[in-house]
């Protein structure tokens, strides 16, 4: 039977007896974000069905705007019309919702026009390297020799005669004077035509080739662009003075412009060309590999196959360095998910591709988290890393973890320290409680289940809004072998306020080392796909199933006294939501100067192992069962939230660090 309260180690008085001096001063009223009113919610409701019926009405049953739309609103080859791309697309390269699912098919478009580029079968041991000329190739002649001695150099000549001579390479001709299609869709399908052959870096020549370049960045070939070698009779050689033909030639302006923010290096003919193109885009002086080799076409080919090379082997030289270190770590690569590509993809092509998005991002200048990313590497935060070096991840386009493993791995708050499974069950001489709150208390079984695969039986403090619960918790824990206490609590503050302020005296009073704390998280209705799995995987994670996890998280905290916090790894990589004001009111309150950041890394679900004096920051506030919101309560932007979202802070505030528990294979969507 349920042992007796009396037999639960003695407490101190709670924190909130002490000096009202000893604590900092609460505010009145903490920040609630307004509840839409009924007609707010009426609105909203007749919106999204007059939407959905719109819908029906502008799409068909594939999603694929009916034929009217697309005459409206896109050419032939599903690509926008002029004015119209806001219309379609929320940020570059990112199309809203209504047309996501029907753009992924635009490339079909350009499937027949790529066929008509007749690149050369691949030769063994040779990558390719794509040149872009816009009419004539023999100028290009020593450059294209000097590419030949180790790569396939294919040529494309955009317009008019090629002639590649004994250069070793060979010509695609590109005849956009003759094409039907805009010249933007004819370059479009050669870099689709390019992609295909996986060449190792492009080299477009002139500036009136950028538009080139900048298609074929935007299939991740990294472009070379050689800006002191046009060919344009009426403004003269670049190479001679980069200044005076932009003074002559206003319209190389938006050209440069365009090569400064896409090409991954710039090849110009003399340092004095280089600071003149700075001093015209000083906004682009941070940005690397833009190198001065005089006559780049010629004396200084060698330069341009150089730096050529060293931006077509980054992406394998970060790839590499990845999976050189700790490859284990990306077992959250090889976890299906929900939106995968059909077909099986290896952990090293997930990699590839994560890399090859985030280049695009940065090129496109994109949000780096829309779609929402994922951890694709246990212990590590990529969007807090390139927050904090954005020069190297957004404007030089580095993956965050390829640079942050080649710089040697420094601490940060982008890393967290992560274990995961025992063996087999150990005893910890730690002295443990477990507080759960049940407002549903049918999924605590499920939770004693996963408890006895430890060998820890902690103390359990559990928590509900009714009498009649508490005594179906009762009768559930009457054979449980360690002390139980069971408390029934308004039904405000959600799961923190059972814990914050109904167990402050357990947790102020020095009789445990530990304290994990859970919550029986369910959720009903339409939702019901995410509660579940969620609660499972937290559950699996911090409390066991397949793994006696409990007993790994009281080894870890044993063997390292100073980890204060230990949760459960999520994958899903997140910022403050609509958490903002409530955060930077707890911050006031609770003296917190770590910088807050955009994203930040938190228990997400908030269910924890923790130690008490750990805890000590928020129990000096105080709270009290009015400071809670009333139910119900809004989605995010809460006192609760913004709690859960700053615990790391406060531990870290409180001399202790933090630790993530990870079970390999295990996630939620």
């Amino acid at each position: 039977m349920t042992r007796p309260e009396s037999s639960l180690p003695d407490q101190a008085s709670p924190a909130t007896d002490g000096p009202a001096k000893d604590r900092p001063a609460k505010r009145a009223r903490y920040h609630m974000p307004k509840q839409r009113s009924p007609l707010r919610r009426w609105i909203t409701a007749r919106t999204q069905k007059t939407g959905r019926q719109l819908g029906q009405l502008l799409f068909d049953a594939e999603g694929r705007p009916r034929a009217f739309l697309r005459a409206l609103l896109f050419d032939a080859y599903q690509r926008p019309r002029p004015g119209l791309e806001g219309v379609i697309f929320k940020e570059p390269g990112r199309p809203r919702r209504p047309f996501a699912g029907w753009l992924t098919q635009a490339d079909a478009t350009l499937a027949p026009l790529a066929a008509g580029f007749a690149f050369p079968p691949p030769v063994a041991g040779r990558r390719t390297v794509l040149v872009v000329i816009e009419s004539r190739a023999k100028p290009a002649a020593r450059l294209l020799r000097a590419l030949a001695r180790d790569h396939a150099v294919v040529v494309a000549v955009l317009d008019g005669g090629g002639d590649t001579g004994d250069s070793g390479a060979v010509e695609v001709p590109v005849a956009l004077a003759r094409s039907r299609a805009p010249r933007a869709v004819m370059l479009d399908a050669l870099a689709y035509r390019a992609r295909a052959e996986r060449p190792l870096f492009a080299v477009t020549v002139g500036l009136s080739t950028i538009d080139a370049a900048d298609a074929l960045e935007q299939r991740n070939i990294p472009v070379v662009a050689v800006i002191g070698a046009t060919e344009s009779e009426r403004a003269g050689p670049l190479a001679q003075d980069l200044a005076q033909n932009l003074a002559q030639d206003l319209a190389l302006g938006p050209a440069l412009e365009l090569a400064l923010d896409r090409a991954s290096a710039l090849v110009f003919p003399s340092p004095a060309a280089r600071e003149a193109a700075l001093a015209a885009m000083p906004r682009f002086a941070a940005r690397r590999r833009l190198v001065a080799a005089g006559d780049p076409l010629g004396a200084g080919a060698a330069e341009v196959v150089a730096i050529g090379r060293e931006i077509g082997e980054e992406l394998d030289r970060e790839v590499a360095l990845v999976l050189a270190t700790e490859p284990e770590r990306l077992e959250v690569l090889d976890i299906p998910r929900e939106n995968d590509p059909p077909g099986d993809f290896t952990v090293v092509e997930k990699l590839e591709a994560r890399i090859a998005d985030w280049r695009r991002k940065a090129l496109l200048k994109r949000h780096p988290n829309r779609p929402p990313l994922r951890r694709p590497y246990s212990g590590f935060h990529p969007l807090i890393y390139a927050e904090h070096h954005p020069v190297a991840c957004f404007d030089q386009r580095r993956y965050p973890l390829a640079h942050w493993i080649e710089r040697g791995r420094p601490a940060g708050p982008w890393a967290i320290p992560v274990f995961g499974p025992l063996p087999e069950p150990r005893a910890s001489g730690l002295r443990t409680a477990l507080h759960g709150h049940f407002f549903y208390p049918d999924l605590l079984p499920e939770l004693l289940e996963r408890i006895a695969v430890n060998a820890a039986r902690p103390d359990l403090f559990l928590t509900t809004d009714t009498p009649a619960k508490a005594a179906e918790l009762r009768a559930l824990t009457a054979t449980y072998p360690a002390p139980v206490r069971i408390d029934v609590v308004p039904n405000v503050g959600r799961d923190v306020g059972p814990f914050l302020t109904a167990l402050r005296d357990v947790l102020a009073g020095g009789g445990y080392d530990v304290f994990l704390h859970v919550h029986g998280k369910k959720t009903k209705g339409r939702r019901r796909a995410i509660g579940d799995p969620w609660r499972h995987f937290l559950w699996e994670n911090l409390i066991g199933g397949a793994h006696p996890m409990l007993d790994a998280v009281l080894a870890h905290m044993e063997a390292q006294p100073r980890v204060g916090l230990v949760y459960p790894e999520d994958t899903h990589l997140l910022d403050w939501a609509r958490n903002g004001r409530i955060a930077e009111e707890l911050r006031a309150d609770l003296a917190l100067s770590e910088p807050p950041g955009t994203y930040v890394d938190f228990p997400v679900g908030n269910m924890f192992a923790i130690r008490p004096a750990a805890l000590a920051p928020y129990l000096a506030l105080g709270l009290d069962w009015a400071d809670y919101p009333a139910e119900p309560i809004p989605d995010d932007g809460t006192l609760m939230h913004g709690l859960e979202r700053l615990l790391p802070m406060a531990v870290r505030k409180a001399g202790f660090t933090t630790a993530a528990v990870r079970v390999p294979g295990t996630d939620w969507d």
